[in-house]
């Protein structure tokens, strides 16, 4: 029996020891406090300087055009952690280590209460093996002395620091470790999201440093050499799309650009076909097995979410989901259910991170999550 006890428990100790969603991406709290909060700020020490310097931010457009750059840069703070083996950029091995940082601005709402920001940037800085291995042993190590249980969890707030946010001991340890492994040194890449119009337009663009410390704009995939692209919706209420959609809009399949402008013209008969083709492609960019984020727009993987929600929201007769179940992601190792309050919500288009004070986190983030926690097991089990 004492075997079978221990043996239990061994099991039991191994199961906690996997990597699972919220060991690959982790979501910060909303401070208590604007300014005197314990996150990550842009000019945090780090690795060889600033956690993303000033220099680099200025050169991007300002992230919402009802605040000054000093405003947004002085509020700027890390919302999301993700580490991932196996970024797909040209490489020899087809394959970048990286650590990711998803920054918001948080400030107070007109009743005093800490929200965020609806805009974004996204830093990328690259490790080699070594160092992304010696990020995952400290990880690891982390996790182990603070008794974290990600078992089996859905993506969430970090349960590291949900009861105590930013004052908990293990998030300034984390943070630590993120400084020591992420900074000017190492980084290789940002995206923008900025908030326009009447907070019901948003744009997105890529950009990575040059010779001279200037940034240069990226292409953005399937839009050939367009370097931008924007998403506009003036609904309301923020239960479907109005007034806009994706500009430019990609071609050919995997597409729902229709489902993503004007969705009260498919609220009608005769509009089945053109639904269940265009809820495919968004069940599809959904799916990390089918696309990544070097070819495919940027618009469609933060819309497929909502287009979705619509769908299944207001022509359930449908029964997309059972239709086209072949073409969602599945894992059954991992709790794929998506936490974020406002899924049906048409102006939600975050990936990761916040919605005002709601979480807010997107289908296609859980997804890719869990492939790389498979990938990180796969990587320790080797070990």
């Amino acid at each position: 029996m004492k075997f079978i006890a221990a043996f239990l428990c061994s099991m039991v100790l191994q199961a906690q020891a996997a990597w699972d969603l919220n060991d690959v991406s982790y979501l910060m709290p909303l401070p208590n406090k604007v300014g005197e909060d314990s996150l990550l700020k842009l000019e945090s020490p780090a690795r060889g300087g600033a956690l993303l310097p000033l220099s680099f931010v200025n050169q991007i457009p300002v992230l919402a055009i009802d605040r000054s750059r000093e405003e947004v840069n002085t509020t700027l703070r890390v919302v999301g952690v993700r580490i991932d083996p196996c970024f797909p950029l040209p490489t020899p091995q087809s394959c970048q280590r990286q650590i990711r940082l998803v920054w918001q601005p948080i400030e107070l709402s007109r009743r005093d209460e800490i929200q965020s920001v609806d805009a974004a940037l996204h830093s990328f800085y690259v490790l080699q093996d070594w160092e992304f291995d010696g990020l995952l042993k400290e990880l690891a190590a982390w996790k182990k002395k603070h008794s974290v249980n990600t078992t089996y969890l859905p993506l969430q707030v970090h349960p590291a620091w949900k009861q105590q946010g930013d004052a908990a001991p293990a998030f300034a340890e984390f943070n630590k470790i993120i400084l020591k492994y992420a900074g000017a040194e190492n980084f290789t890449r940002v995206t923008a999201m900025v908030l326009r119009g009447n907070a019901d337009m948003w744009a997105f663009a890529g950009f990575e440093p040059t010779e001279g410390g200037k940034l240069q704009m990226l292409s953005v995939p399937r839009l050939g050499d367009r370097k931008a692209q924007s998403f506009i919706n003036l609904a309301v209420p923020q239960d479907h799309f109005a007034g806009g959609g994706i500009a430019p809009s990609p071609k050919g399949p995997d597409t729902f650009s229709n489902l993503a402008g004007e969705s009260i013209r498919l609220d009608e008969p005769g509009t089945e076909e053109l639904i269940r083709k265009e809820v495919r492609a968004a069940f599809r960019v959904e799916n990390p097995k089918n696309f990544n984020p070097e070819n495919m727009d940027c618009v469609s993987c933060h819309v497929a979410q909502p287009a979705i929600q619509w769908v299944l929201n207001k022509r359930p007769e449908l029964k997309v989901d059972q239709l086209w179940s072949h073409e969602i992601y599945a894992n059954a190792k991992y709790n794929l259910g998506n936490m974020s309050p406002e899924v049906w919500n048409t102006h939600q288009i975050r990936a990761f991170g916040y919605f005002g004070r709601n979480v807010a986190i997107s289908q296609r983030t859980i997804n890719e999550s869990a492939e790389v926690a498979d990938l990180i097991n796969r990587i320790t089990a080797q070990e």
